[in-house]
């Protein structure tokens, strides 16, 4: 009796030690109730994110809440991610529209037995407890593209300006300081003015541009770095008439440059398909639930070769968007 009570008490703690070990990344297993919050809810941008993560929590048979604030505030943000909390959320995926702010709550969540990630705008790392970013694209290649291509266009001198989201949105900050220092290595010549801040709000973005156009007859190139501050700028460039005159490029979906873009008043802007933001961001949490993840090149659902960085994981390269190619895609 004492040797079957010995040989049962070993089978448990092997099975118990065994069972505490990190899973390999892939092996099975799912995370329970998801939350994935975007930076504010309503525009298409988030939107088609949200397709793409709908499809990867059908594909991987996930439990996925995807809300968020109907404006770009971070206190809302917070307030959300402290309910998710008290309702025993297993994951919380979240576009912070503040870093430093939104990083106390992430770490409440962390502590309450969370798995947290950020993607499309990242939060603090350290202070958040994140486990890691999913990016859309590299910052430094993103900032490049978009000063070669406004420098193609325009010669690399002048005067222009940004147009960004809101003042304390941590990707958007991001690249325009890349930018800003690309520009002061390679073209010099380009003085940039100090950014226009609408607020995530369209309207706001072209009423600010049209300001910025009387204000200032030498404005020779206008960026607008965010989905809906790019269409808001063009709008504001075209009915001043300075198609043409003013180029404009910038981040937005195809859906809402298609009429800018067929007109002329925009030739090329850049940005990822944000479904494929939304969908990988999905299979990433699962796969955090299973262990952690390492550097390198994996797979994950449709999407291949997704390089995984320490602590960041890299949709890809931008793309670029033109006459040639807009009517291609459906977000």
């Amino acid at each position: 009796m004492k040797r079957i009570i010995a040989v049962c008490t070993l089978l448990l703690l092997f099975t118990s030690c065994s069972s505490s070990g990190t899973k390999d990344p892939g092996s099975g297993g799912k995370p329970g109730r998801t939350g994935m919050m975007p930076k504010l809810v309503g525009i298409p941008y988030f939107t088609a994110c949200e397709k793409g993560a709908k499809e990867a929590a059908k594909e991987l048979g996930i439990d996925l809440d995807y809300d968020g604030p109907t404006s770009d505030r971070v206190e809302d943000q917070v307030k959300m991610i402290d309910s998710w909390i008290a309702q025993g959320y297993d994951v919380i995926a979240v576009a912070a529209n503040d870093p430093e702010v939104i990083a106390p709550a992430l770490q409440r969540a962390k502590k309450a037995g969370a798995t947290i990630l950020t993607w499309d705008a990242d939060a603090n790392p350290a202070a958040s407890g994140r486990a890691t970013f999913v990016n859309q694209a590299p910052a430094d290649e993103l900032a490049k593209s978009l000063v070669e291509m406004m420098a193609k266009a325009t010669g690399g001198e002048g005067t222009y300006i940004i147009v960004t989201g809101s003042a304390t949105s941590p990707n958007q900050n991001v690249w325009m300081k890349l930018m800003r220092e690309y520009i002061a290595k390679k073209y010099p010549k380009m003085n940039v003015l100090a950014p226009l801040v609408p607020d995530e709000d369209q309207n706001k973005a072209q009423r600010l541009t049209a300001e910025a156009i009387n204000a200032h007859k030498d404005l020779k190139g206008i960026w607008g770095i965010t989905s809906v501050s790019l269409p808001g700028a063009a709008k504001a460039v075209q009915d001043a008439g300075k198609a043409g005159q003013i180029y404009v490029t910038g981040l937005s979906l195809p859906s809402k440059m298609s009429e800018f873009v067929k007109a002329g008043t925009v030739k090329e802007f850049v940005l990822w398909d944000p479904v494929d933001l939304g969908y990988l961001t999905v299979h990433i949490a699962k796969r955090l639930q299973e262990g952690p993840l390492k550097p390198g090149k994996y797979d994950f659902g449709r999407l291949k070769g997704i390089e995984v960085r320490e602590n960041e994981v890299v949709l890809g390269p931008p793309l670029v968007f033109n006459i040639d190619n807009i009517d291609k895609y459906d977000f």
